[in-house]
């Protein structure tokens, strides 16, 4: 196997714009996917090659971008372990794993020190990232000299990056954003207007705000890029796969038929049993996305969610 300066594990669309962004940096990118399949993929790079051997990914003392589903985190983490893998490791997926109740960081981080951990969340699209669109993301890491190693190999005048020490902050917008542009999905398939658009996105920061407090996340990244930033842009978009999930369960589809039509993982789904996890341990009030976990899990009907979160008792909006 050639040299390379970065590994990418997963080569989705999010795989595929970060690899992208790295060639452009000039640095020489080993895309690892397990389907041969995407080796026909052609980038328009000659400093990104491609890999189906899962063992070209250690075969050299280069960081690791992770941009796969959550769900795959487990055994991505028994491969670092197993190949005694202690480089630097960027997390570029969003969410909280469906039975441990934990984000990535706190996964990856049970087989590799936290120390050498980093995540990247924010408002991007990956498309928008391929056409070199300008895009703003946060990278996070609790060691300062990780956090350098990444923003300096991200950086670029297409994709400017932004630093911070609050690692599980920055996850948690990501995560829990998938769930809420679900809610606004719903909502808009349900033709319930703009008004009510609002008050999900407005309240459903309330929601990212309390979980927040409780795993004492840092306020303004709640209200950055990786927390307001990602919820404006994946509740108005329909490049949103978790929007376009709530568009067609609003319609009547089943979560496998609906999921099957958007034809990608739709993270929104096993963040709500994630998150469902944390709002049991912690006995917490998050009405909004207690109810797209209900709608997902339970077959709540949609209009009935609604219903229920308009009767409820009147109360101050901030406590």
């Amino acid at each position: 196997m050639s040299s390379f300066d970065v590994a990418i594990v997963g080569s989705g669309s999010w795989g595929k714009a970060l690899a992208h962004t790295l060639s452009i940096n000039k640095k020489k990118v080993l895309i690892y996917s397990r389907n041969p399949e995407d080796k026909k993929y052609k980038f328009n790079s000659k400093n990104i090659l491609q890999t189906n051997d899962k063992t070209d990914i250690f075969s050299h003392d280069s960081p690791i971008v992770i941009a796969t589903p959550v769900k795959s985190l487990v055994d991505i983490g028994e491969l670092v372990k197993n190949n005694n893998y202690h480089e630097p490791i960027i997390l570029a997926c969003k969410g909280i794993d469906s039975k441990l109740g934990l984000f990535p960081s706190q996964i990856i981080s049970q087989y590799t020190p936290s120390e050498n951990v980093a995540v990247l969340s924010g408002p991007s699209f990956a498309a928008e990232v391929m056409q070199n669109k300008p895009t703003a993301v946060t990278i996070a890491s609790e060691n300062d000299s990780v956090l350098k190693i990444f923003t300096e190999m991200f950086h670029s005048k297409y994709f400017r990056v932004y630093a911070s020490n609050d690692m599980i902050g920055c996850q948690l917008g990501g995560a829990m954003k998938n769930i809420l542009s679900v809610a606004v999905g719903i909502s808009d398939g349900l033709d319930l207007g703009a008004n009510a658009k609002a008050a999900l996105i407005s309240r459903g920061m309330v929601e990212i705000k309390i979980l927040g407090e409780i795993l004492k996340c840092d306020e303004k990244t709640i209200y950055g890029l990786s927390g307001l930033g990602d919820l404006v842009l994946t509740s108005n978009d329909n490049l949103s796969r978790n929007r376009r999930f709530g568009l067609e369960i609003a319609k009547g589809l089943s979560v496998p038929d609906a999921e099957k039509k958007i034809g990608n993982v739709v993270e929104g789904i096993y963040a709500s049993e994630g998150l469902n996890i944390l709002i049991k341990k912690y006995a917490l009030n998050l009405p909004i996305c207690s109810k797209v976990f209900d709608i997902i899990n339970k077959g709540l009907n949609p209009e009935k969610a609604v219903s229920d979160l308009l009767i409820r008792e009147q109360k101050k909006e901030f406590v």
